[in-house]
């Protein structure tokens, strides 16, 4: 165990582990890390058990010596992957958390940490209750020192932190190309299959073979609008149950030409990635003003409680991916985990040359549907 161990190098490499002493480090990994997948050196021989057995199905089962054989004798000459790189150094991704359930801290910063397994430029802003404790506000700070923490008041559910983090780079002037809007979510979707819906939205978007194709089309697709997990993708026609939402989106249209009238469908469940280019160009400092004091404190009743009262809440997970991104090339990602060759890797490299997985990633342009 000590020659496979670097104590300065795990702590380091993985932020919510920085406060650990060594023996605390070490049990972590024997107990944890390695389930996890966590890379315990810096050189490893370059090799993940775990990564490497769970990415390719056909070697689920072997051993870690039996995979390390197969990679060496085979993996390696067919372009497999051996463990987690970085890949992109050029793109500036924000990751906005809205922490309301801070016990759920540990399990978004496993989020935040795996989409720092592809990118190196990843700016982090977290807004928390302004009645947080201060034992948990100083834990979250401890842990991620480079984030930025905003306390806001209760109301507007993620959507009006959402938008002061947006106000927030704004002003710091943050470079940002993407960004990932995470909150967490407690609730369930049992009406779409989403039991889980909290990990229904975020796991595609942040699963580290889907980032590296992902990655490149942040690089090379010309006007992006949003990126979902497919299976949080909704008709507009899902609020044929609930027209005050459809309503809300048409006053908002009329009081504001800028936005598109039109749209088709919808992120259910407000997590996703956004080009920040949408943001700055429908997400206004006029149309702002007028959405913050329309926003309720606390939580407004659910859609099928009340559905004659036009919440903005509601109205705002529509409108950041349906009228925002009605002109935009949006990307679905599914369930499906993908094939070995959607990644190009020579030498045990990734390179730029290939990526692409058609059974995972679907892209739509609403405004050239017919409907």
């Amino acid at each position: 165990m000590d020659d496979s161990f670097d104590y300065q190098f795990y702590v380091t490499k993985y932020e919510d582990l920085r406060h650990m002493t060594e023996e605390e480090a070490r049990q972590h990994y024997i107990h944890h890390g390695k389930q996890e997948g966590r890379v315990a050196c810096k050189n490893n021989n370059g090799f993940d058990y775990k990564y490497y057995t769970d990415t390719y199905v056909d070697l689920h089962g072997l051993s870690e010596q039996e995979a390390r054989i197969h990679y060496i004798h085979h993996g390696n000459k067919e372009g497999r992957l051996s463990c987690k790189q970085v890949v992109n150094h050029t793109t500036n991704v924000t990751i906005i958390l809205h922490l309301f359930q801070t016990d759920l801290f540990p399990e978004m910063l496993g989020y935040i940490n795996d989409v720092k397994e592809v990118f190196t430029k990843v700016n982090v802003i977290i807004t928390v209750s302004e009645h947080i404790d201060t034992t948990i506000y100083n834990r979250i700070q401890s842990v991620l020192p480079n984030a930025h923490l905003i306390k806001v008041v209760n109301k507007g559910v993620d959507c009006y932190p959402f938008i002061v983090s947006v106000q927030y780079l704004r002003n710091l002037n943050m470079k940002t190309d993407f960004i990932l809007k995470l909150h967490t979510k407690t609730t369930s979707n049992k009406t779409e299959g989403a039991d889980n819906w909290r990990q229904d939205l975020i796991l595609p978007l942040v699963y580290y073979n889907n980032l590296v194709v992902l990655q490149n089309y942040f690089v090379k697709m010309k006007n992006i609008g949003y990126v979902s997990s497919q299976k949080c993708v909704l008709p507009k026609t899902l609020d044929l149950d609930y027209p005050q939402n459809i309503e809300g989106i048409k006053q908002l249209c009329d009081q504001f030409p800028h936005l598109e009238k039109e749209w088709t469908d919808f992120n259910g469940g407000n997590m996703f990635w956004i080009a920040n280019d949408v943001l700055d160009k429908y997400l206004t400092e006029e149309l702002i003003q007028y959405l913050i004091p329309r926003f309720v404190h606390g939580k407004p009743p659910p859609n099928y409680v009340d559905k004659v009262s036009i919440h903005m809440e509601y109205v705002c997970e529509r409108l950041f991916t349906g009228p925002f991104c009605y002109d935009k090339n949006n990307i679905f990602i599914n369930e499906y985990r993908g094939t070995q060759r959607g990644m190009s890797v020579t030498d045990g490299k990734l390179d730029s040359t290939y990526f692409y997985q058609p059974r995972i990633f679907s892209v739509s342009t609403p405004k050239s549907i017919v409907t």
